[in-house]
């Protein structure tokens, strides 16, 4: 479902959860605009590779190259562009169909499976206004982490910020689940061990 968001609003989103100002445009001269522009790229990125977010998942066809790979496979698929992650490949491209051995390196597919192959890839949407909402939110309080930890230097704002990104992470995920098919349990369980946040704290 697409939303009213563009990156200011998210930006300001984030700014309202540490009490700051607000920005008007993203080429203010001000120390949060310019900490918004250096990290937004890739606070979005981290946060569509972590789960199949449906509104940047698309079912493609890819064809295996006519160059065969020169070890460990016997064919390569080249990525689309744009593509941020692959998701299992499946015999049929279901997520809960039979899986396929494959590897991803570089722009390149490898599998031991010829012919086209039906392949579910997580795009990397930086357009908010086609977000859902809750995924708008969960990348606004990460935002918001990373500038309690810049700006506020207070350790109430940083410990309330990884609660509002944990609780939007939650959210975002149970309902994305609701509206797809969910990834294989043992997925989950090696995400929940792990850990972590790309700031260098737990979520």
């Amino acid at each position: 479902m697409p939303t009213s968001h563009t990156l200011v609003t998210v930006a300001n989103r984030a700014l309202d959860f540490i009490s700051e100002f607000p920005i008007s445009t993203l080429a203010d001269e001000s120390p949060y605009a310019r900490w918004v522009n250096r990290n937004f790229s890739h606070t979005v990125e981290m946060s569509l590779r972590q789960q199949p977010w449906n509104f940047a998942c698309e079912l493609v066809t890819l064809n295996a190259a006519p160059d065969r790979p020169a070890h460990r496979w016997r064919h390569r698929y080249d990525l689309p562009p744009g593509w941020l992650r692959v998701l299992p490949p499946t015999w049929d491209g279901n997520r809960n169909g039979r899986p396929l051995n494959y590897e991803v390196k570089r722009d390149g597919l490898f599998m031991n499976e010829g012919g086209a192959r039906p392949v579910e890839i997580v795009f990397n949407v930086q357009e908010p206004g086609q977000w859902d909402p809750l995924f708008a939110e969960l990348v606004a309080a990460r935002l918001a982490l990373g500038m309690a930890h810049r700006f506020t230097g207070k350790n109430s704002f940083v410990e309330q910020c990884r609660v509002l990104a944990q609780e939007a992470l939650d959210a975002a995920a149970e309902i994305n689940a609701f509206e797809g098919s969910l990834d294989p349990v043992e997925q989950h369980d090696i995400i929940r061990v792990r850990g972590g946040d790309y700031w260098g704290n737990s979520l």
